[in-house]
């Protein structure tokens, strides 16, 4: 019943609660971890409400620079009900320059694009992420490889699903689009090759840093019942936003340098995570 809280009792499995993003339900456990510490999420509809990060400093403007070192992360809670239908779902975005995860069932890539979507590459990865999942991506400038991480905060475990080289097909001269604004969720642009879409699902607790956090900094990302101000990476980010979490439509970086807001959205879009 949409409007009320929706539970049953699964063995093996505890409570779950029902997720009318899914159409499933979805243990309690992984909904906790989603949160990890935060109460609250921004649920983004698919259509065209996204979240913007402006007046960008303190290394944040470098994210999605093909010519830069950075690392961005999230954490899902909910995800888009549609998975088959080959569309590419902006996950990040600064300028003409984008990371997508196309939705084509248990084959969800990873692809990129540095030209507003005329152009875009991936890797298959034959991994969907599920309601829960967290995602971490690291771009090196040296080796000019993007990573891929996919992991469930809920047990701790993680693996990286694509080691993608970025040539200059996109870093080039020209290819290389970065704007003045970090976008989360936004559709960047649909060339007729690449059937694009806006990011459709629940989103928290994003991280930004101007580093490539490796080895212990990426498993330590991945863990659970620790909030994220407690990382020994933290030190290493240039933005953190709980997302949801302050007075709608205002999307705070606790580092200060980013100013979020979350665009053509409501204040229900800032939803409460159950906790009981």
């Amino acid at each position: 019943t949409p409007g009320v809280f929706n539970a049953v009792l699964i063995l093996g499995i505890g409570i779950a609660v029902y997720s009318f993003d899914l159409n499933d339900f979805v243990a309690i456990q992984d909904l906790l971890a989603a949160g990890n510490q935060a109460h609250r999420y921004i649920k983004l509809d698919g259509a065209d409400d996204y979240i913007e990060f402006t007046n960008l400093s303190g290394g944040t403007e470098d994210v999605l620079d093909w010519t830069k070192d950075w690392s961005i992360g999230v954490t899902l809670v909910g995800l888009s009900s549609v998975t088959t239908d080959n569309k590419f779902m902006t996950l990040f975005s600064n300028g003409g320059n984008a990371i997508y995860l196309r939705r084509g069932g248990t084959n969800w890539g990873l692809y990129l694009t540095g030209d507003s979507g005329q152009y875009i590459s991936g890797a298959n990865t034959w991994y969907a992420p599920n309601a829960t999942s967290r995602i971490l991506l690291t771009f090196c400038k040296d080796t000019n490889r993007l990573k891929y991480y996919l992991g469930d905060p809920a047990t701790g475990s993680y693996y990286m699903r694509a080691n993608k080289l970025v040539t200059a097909a996109h870093s080039g001269a020209g290819q290389n689009q970065v704007g003045s604004s970090l976008c989360v969720g936004k559709k960047v642009g649909n060339s007729g090759s690449y059937p694009e879409t806006a990011w459709e699902g629940g989103l928290n607790n994003l991280i930004v840093s101007d580093k490539e956090l490796v080895g212990p900094q990426v498993a330590e990302f991945f863990q659970t019942g620790e909030a994220f101000t407690e990382h020994e990476y933290y030190a290493d980010l240039t933005t953190y936003a709980r997302l949801g979490e302050d007075t709608y439509p205002e999307v705070a970086d606790t580092k200060g340098n980013a100013d979020g807001t979350l665009v053509n959205g409501a204040a229900n879009d800032f939803v409460d995570i159950p906790t009981e």
